[in-house]
C-alpha cells in the first residue's frame, strides 16, 4: 500500500498473503538502498514495516527519478 502527504510517502512492506507488516523486508530494502548510495530514513510505522520517502521540496526532478530508480532496484533485489 502507498500513502502520500506532500513529498512524504511510505511503502508498507507486508508479509506475503497478508497485511501484517514485515520489518525484516523493510530493513533489507533500506540496507540495499544504502549499499547503492541512497540514504533512507530507518523503517518506521506500525511494526517497523514502512519505508519512509521524504525528499526535500527543492529536490530536482532528475535526482528524484534517480532515487526512485535506486529504490526500484533495491526492491527487485530483495523481493527477487
Amino acid at each position: 500500500a502507498a500513502m502520500h502527504r506532500g513529498l512524504v510517502g511510505g511503502l508498507l512492506m507486508a508479509r506475503p498473503g497478508s497485511k501484517e507488516p514485515d520489518p525484516d523486508m523493510a530493513l533489507a530494502i533500506n540496507e540495499a538502498c544504502l549499499q547503492k548510495g541512497l540514504l533512507m530514513f530507518a523503517p518506521v510505522g506500525m511494526g517497523g514495516g514502512c519505508i519512509k520517502i521524504a525528499p526535500p521540496l527543492t529536490t530536482p526532478r532528475e535526482a528524484l527519478v534517480e532515487g526512485l530508480d535506486v529504490l526500484d532496484e533495491a526492491c527487485a533485489q530483495v523481493l527477487g
